[in-house]
């Protein structure tokens, strides 16, 4: 029985790293073999894709198979290729609704705006409709009170979370950042957020075109995106989970390059927020897992960090979907304060700042802030 069971685990571990593997060879552009295709269990495959959302990553590896031995069955060409549509029709949407929302926002409420991460990061993918979209990420020049004013005016119930507000206002479900994103401790978020604060005005300036001829949004520049988007995957490890799609995102920020001034640049600002030993994690997945030039790379990558990390993203899926050790959803707040808890302290001897003396205490302070926000809004 105990031998069943661990033949099992090598033959799901083996086609994890196939899987792998495959992504890998899927973001080389330059690649147009793949080593090993008579090891890949279609099925498997695409139930990885799904776990991790990246199925429209996959399609384009597959495009590259044309002339090559044990190519997929019909049935999974299908199923990547009608994923494809039904990812670019979102995209189009999403697309448009950007377009709308940073409009809109501009004339009626006179607030600039930012789309962060999301349709921004699939511009950088050679595909712009490859990657699967999400909500929309706004982050406007306004102050947090104003926003809330604001959104409230035309969704009454909308709900205030510590970082955003959620908001009705376009097909796509918004979220109306106060500030882009935050950390655990709260010492280093102080930090962060004055990074935040000194960038806001020159990333409300970068406005780019989108595919199609389809109107112009504001989008972060590449310097900010390195430091904010790095935030985003911790705050996730942490909370939830992280996935490969994020990886990703990560993987086609880098690959589009930076001077080595660039480069000491954001390490200096990784440093001053703490998340420099975070940053040497992912770049073990950038590099060891994606495959990802050295020169790309922030700083030099950390295995045992590392893999911890593709560890994490392996067993939980996009935003920790697929993590059955941990299961926030039908559980009184006291509860999840406590599984949430439970689950960071496996990762203090990595991340002591975090663990230990960050978001156990956060999460008060959140809720003590929310409850601040909308009292300060009720009574602007």
């Amino acid at each position: 029985m105990a031998e069943g069971h661990n033949l099992q685990e090598q033959q799901e571990r083996k086609q994890t790293e196939v899987c792998l593997r495959f992504v890998r060879f899927c973001l080389d552009d330059a690649a147009t073999e793949f080593q090993g295709l008579d090891q890949v269990v279609w099925p498997e495959l695409l139930k990885f894709g799904v776990r991790q959302t990246i199925m429209g990553v996959l399609f384009h590896g597959v495009q590259k198979l044309s002339n090559a031995d044990h190519l997929p069955d019909k049935f999974t060409v299908a199923a990547l290729y009608s994923a494809y549509l039904d990812i670019e029709q979102q995209n189009k949407q999403v697309y448009h609704d950007c377009v709308v929302l940073s409009e809109n926002v501009k004339k009626r409420w006179g607030m600039r705006s930012v789309i962060l991460k999301g349709q921004g990061n699939a511009l950088m993918y050679p595909d712009p409709m490859m990657r699967s979209p999400g909500d929309i990420d706004l982050w406007t020049d306004a102050d947090t009170i104003t926003v809330v004013k604001r959104v409230k005016s035309v969704c009454p119930d909308a709900k205030i979370d510590y970082h955003h507000i959620d908001a009705e206002l376009v097909k796509t479900p918004v979220e109306i950042h106060f500030f882009p994103s935050f950390m655990g401790n709260l010492f280093y978020e102080y930090r962060l957020r004055k990074y935040f604060n000194k960038e806001r005005e020159r990333q409300m300036q970068h406005v780019v075109d989108l595919p199609g001829g389809k109107g112009r949004i504001g989008v972060p520049t590449d310097d900010f995106n390195r430091i904010f988007q790095l935030s985003h995957i911790m705050h996730h490890f942490f909370f939830e989970g992280i996935g490969l799609r994020q990886m990703i995102d990560y993987y086609y920020l880098l690959r589009r390059g930076f001077t080595e001034e660039e480069r000491q640049e954001t390490v200096k600002v990784l440093r001053y927020t703490n998340m420099e030993k975070f940053a040497c994690a992912v770049m073990y997945v950038m590099h060891d897992v994606l495959g990802l030039p050295h020169q790309c790379l922030l700083v030099e990558p950390d295995e045992k960090h590392g893999r911890v990390l593709i560890s994490e993203i392996l067993k939980a899926g996009n935003f920790g979907f697929y993590d059955h050790r941990y299961s926030f959803n039908n559980h009184h707040l006291a509860s999840q304060y406590l599984m949430e808890t439970w689950r960071n302290l496996h990762y203090a001897w990595m991340y002591p700042s975090e663990a230990i003396w960050g978001r156990p205490l956060s999460r008060f302070w959140h809720a003590v802030y929310k409850r601040y926000v909308a009292y300060r809004a009720r009574k602007a």
